[in-house]
C-alpha cells in the first residue's frame, strides 16, 4: 500500500474569514478617518470664516470708540467753558440783586420825603390862599390898620420865603430821583450784559437751551417793567394827587421783579445741578469706553493666538514637551530643521493665547526629564508675552536627542496636583518606548511590542492613580498636539489620552 502524504494547506476557510473581517475593519477605519478629516476640514473653514468676520467687527468697534472719544472730549471742554461763565454770571446777577433792593430801599426812603415835602407844600398853598383871603376881606372892609397891615405882609413873606425853601428843597429831591434813575438805568444795562452772557452760555450748553430762553423772557419783562415804574415816577412828578396810588403801583412792580429775580436763580441753581448730572454722565462714557476698548483689545489678543482645535483654557498649567531626537525629524532618515523651532513657537503661541493663565511650567523629557526654566517643583508666574518669549526662547536652547519616556515626567507633573494643577499640554511626535512597565524579557519583543506595553502601562497609571477622582478635588485636564507622525497609532494614542482626561487633540501636518 502506497502512502500519500497530504499537501499542507496555507490558507483555511478560518484564515479567510479572519481577512475579510481584518479588510472590513481596515476600510471601516478609513472611512471614519475620512469623516473625521472632513469634519475638521469643515470646521477649520468655519474657524477662519468667523475670524474674519471677527476683525470686521472689532475694526468697526475701534472706529466707533476713537469717534466717540473725539465726540467726548469736545464735549467735555464745551462743559467746562459753560461752567466757568456760568460761574461768573451767578456772581453777575448776585451783585445786581443786592444793587437793586438798594436802589428800591432809597427809592422808597426818597419817596417818603418827596409825599411829605408835598404835604408842606400843600398845606404852605392853603395857609397862603387863607391869607390872601384874610387881606382881601381887609381890604374890602378898610378896617385893617397900618400896623396890622405891616404885620399881614410880614407873615405873608414868611411864608414866601418857607414857600421858597421848600421848593427848593423839592428841587433837591428831583435831583436825587434824577440821579437815582440813573443808578437805575446803569443797573439795566448790566442786567444787559449780563443776558448777552447767558445768552452765550445758551449757545454752548443744549441741556440749558429752554432755561435760558425763559430767562431772557424774565429779563424783557422785567425792564419792561423798569420802563414802566419810570413813567409812574414821572407821572408822580407831573401829577402830585396820584403820586400815592402810583408809588403803589411801582412798589407792587419791583415786587414783582424780585420775585423774577428769585425764579431766575432757582432756575440757574437747576442749571448747575444739569451741569452736575452731564458731568457724571461724561465720567460714566469715560469709563465705559475704557471698559470697551481693552474688551476689543482683549478679543483681538485672543483672535491673533488662538490655536485651532483645543479648548485654551487653564489657570496654573504645565507644558510636557517632547525634546527626543524624533522631534527635529521628518521620517528616521531625514533631518528638518523646522520641525522643533516649530514645536517651540507653538508652547509660546498657546501661552499667549490663555487668557486666564496664572502660573505655570515647563517639563522637557526624553530618556530624562528637566526643567528648562528652573525653579524644580515650583510654579512661576506668567507675566503677559515677555514671559512666552522667554519660554520659547530658553526651549529653542535645547538639542532634541535621546529615546521617549512619557511614564517619569507624567509622574513629575502630576506632583504639581496637590498645588492646583488643572491642566496639561502635552506635545509629542511619537510612541513611549522606555521607560517603567517593561517585562524582564524586554530585549526580545519588536518595537510595536514595547510601545503597546508602555502606552497600555502610562494610560493605566493615569486613570488608576495619577487623575484619578479625588472628593472635592477636579481632575487634571491632559491636552495632546502631535507633530508630523506617520504612524496612526501615534495619533491614536495621543487621542485616547486627551479623551480619557477630559482634553482634546489635534495633529500638527508637515
Amino acid at each position: 500500500m502506497q502512502t500519500r502524504h497530504r499537501i499542507p494547506t496555507i490558507f483555511s476557510i478560518y484564515m479567510v474569514d479572519v481577512l475579510c473581517c481584518a479588510l472590513g475593519c481596515v476600510v471601516l477605519l478609513w472611512q471614519v478617518n475620512y469623516q473625521e478629516a472632513e469634519e475638521k476640514t469643515a470646521a477649520a473653514a468655519s474657524s477662519l470664516s468667523d475670524l474674519a468676520q471677527a476683525k470686521q467687527i472689532i475694526a468697526q468697534r475701534d472706529q466707533t470708540i476713537l469717534a466717540l472719544s473725539g465726540e467726548l472730549d469736545g464735549l467735555k471742554t464745551s462743559l467746562a467753558d459753560s461752567h466757568k461763565k456760568y460761574l461768573q454770571i451767578s456772581i453777575e446777577l448776585d451783585k445786581t440783586k443786592k444793587d437793586r433792593d438798594e436802589v428800591a430801599q432809597l427809592a422808597l426812603v426818597r419817596k417818603q420825603e418827596f409825599d411829605q415835602l408835598k404835604k408842606n407844600h400843600a398845606a404852605m398853598e392853603a395857609l397862603l390862599a387863607s391869607l390872601r383871603l384874610d387881606l382881601k376881606d381887609q381890604k374890602d372892609k378898610s378896617k385893617l390898620t397900618a400896623e396890622q397891615l405891616a404885620d399881614k405882609l410880614k407873615a405873608h413873606a414868611d411864608l414866601l420865603e418857607k414857600i421858597a425853601k421848600a421848593e427848593a428843597r423839592v428841587i433837591l429831591l428831583e435831583k436825587d430821583i434824577d440821579a437815582k434813575k440813573l443808578e437805575l438805568l446803569l443797573a439795566r444795562n448790566k442786567s444787559d450784559e449780563q443776558n448777552v452772557k447767558l445768552k452765550d452760555a445758551d449757545k454752548r450748553v443744549i441741556d440749558l437751551q429752554k432755561l435760558l430762553a425763559d430767562v431772557r423772557g424774565d429779563a424783557k419783562d422785567a425792564f419792561g417793567r423798569l420802563k414802566v415804574a419810570d413813567l409812574r415816577i414821572k407821572l408822580l412828578e407831573q401829577d402830585g394827587s396820584r403820586g400815592q396810588s402810583d408809588l403803589a403801583d411801582a412798589r407792587r412792580r419791583i415786587t414783582d421783579l424780585m420775585a423774577s429775580q428769585d425764579t431766575l436763580s432757582r432756575r440757574l441753581t437747576a442749571s448747575t445741578k444739569h451741569l452736575t448730572e452731564a458731568r457724571a454722565a461724561l465720567t460714566a462714557a469715560e469709563v465705559e469706553k475704557l471698559s470697551l476698548i481693552n474688551k476689543a483689545r482683549s478679543i483681538q489678543a485672543t483672535i491673533d493666538n488662538r490655536f485651532a482645535g483645543i479648548a485654551l483654557t487653564g489657570k496654573k498649567v504645565i507644558f510636557l514637551v517632547d525634546m527626543s531626537g524624533s522631534m527635529e525629524l521628518i521620517d528616521e532618515n531625514t533631518l528638518d530643521p523646522d520641525k522643533w523651532p516649530l514645536v517651540c513657537e507653538t508652547v509660546g503661541k498657546i501661552m499667549m493665547s490663555l487668557n486666564d493663565l496664572r502660573q505655570y511650567q515647563v517639563i522637557m523629557f526624553s530618556d530624562r526629564f528637566l526643567y528648562p526654566l528652573k525653579n524644580q517643583s515650583r510654579w512661576l508666574e506668567y507675566e503677559g508675552p515677555e514671559t512666552a518669549k522667554a519660554t520659547v526662547a530658553a526651549l529653542r536652547a535645547v538639542k532634541p536627542k535621546g529615546a521617549t519616556d512619557m511614564y517619569a515626567p507624567l509622574g513629575e507633573a502630576f506632583r504639581y496636583r496637590e498645588q492646583g494643577l488643572d491642566t496639561i499640554y502635552l506635545l509629542s511626535d511619537g510612541l513611549p518606548n522606555i521607560g517603567v512597565g517593561l517585562p524582564a524579557n524586554s530585549d526580545k519583543l519588536t518595537e510595536q511590542q514595547v510601545t503597546e506595553i508602555l502606552s497600555k502601562q502610562v494610560r493605566q497609571k493615569l486613570k488608576f492613580d495619577w487623575n484619578r477622582y479625588l472628593p472635592g478635588q477636579p481632575r487634571v485636564r491632559i491636552n495632546a498636539i502631535g507633530f508630523f507622525f506617520e504612524s496612526p497609532d501615534v495619533g491614536a494614542f495621543l487621542w485616547a489620552l486627551a479623551r480619557e482626561h477630559d482634553g482634546s487633540f489635534v495633529g500638527m501636518s508637515k
